[in-house]
């Protein structure tokens, strides 16, 4: 199904393909064989290519207007980001159904902000004809350290611990700065002229 963009005057324009409803019953399978082929056909003989891991889709589940999952391919373990309704952002030049067909092999596209809730950063704009317009985000890259898909998600799975931990980290540093601020201001009860 294709669904217009805007055009906002920056040089973005353009056509969104956006798939038709779906299930993550019914979209899972149709992500991973566009992915397999896709990979067979432009990159099966790329020194970047881990030659044991197949195209696995994980976590794939639908989140404000948007179908997220952790894919993994033989490049890169990526964020799949597929709209279910065109996007607040144009796409831009170049990027119709009909211009991708034409160079189907592009590795990652332009960025574009991540309208996604819950995500932050930036996007690299795709499109497979059989997908449609969506964004990846690479999580991982350099496969071939790794020796199985399980090891690649569980790397991925430390950066998230970590990241959450020093979030953590900060939250509290930031409450304790707070009350000694606020210490500073207040007179303790002892302090107090009465």
């Amino acid at each position: 199904m294709t669904r217009k963009s805007t055009v906002d005057g920056s040089g973005m324009t353009g056509t969104w393909q956006i798939l038709p409803a779906a299930t993550a019953e019914t979209l899972a399978p149709q992500i991973t064989a566009a992915f397999r082929h896709w990979h067979d056909a432009c990159f099966r003989d790329s020194q970047a290519a881990h030659p044991s891991l197949a195209v696995e889709l994980r976590d794939l589940r639908p989140v404000a207007g948007w179908w997220l999952g952790h894919l993994l391919t033989p490049i890169a373990l990526y964020r799949i980001c597929i709209p279910t309704a065109v996007p607040a952002l144009p796409l831009p030049s170049g990027w119709t159904p009909r211009e991708r067909a034409a160079q189907p092999c592009l590795a990652l596209g332009p960025l574009l902000a991540l309208p996604v809730p819950g995500l932050i950063g930036q996007g690299h704009l795709h499109y497979l004809p059989e997908l449609g317009h969506f964004l990846l985000q690479p999580e991982v890259q350099g496969l071939r350290r790794y020796p199985d898909a399980d090891a690649v998600f569980s790397a991925w799975g430390q950066v998230l611990s970590f990241r959450q931990q020093t979030r953590a980290n900060l939250e509290k540093q930031q409450q304790c700065d707070r009350r000694a601020f606020l210490r500073r201001l207040m007179p303790t009860p002892k302090d107090s002229p009465l």
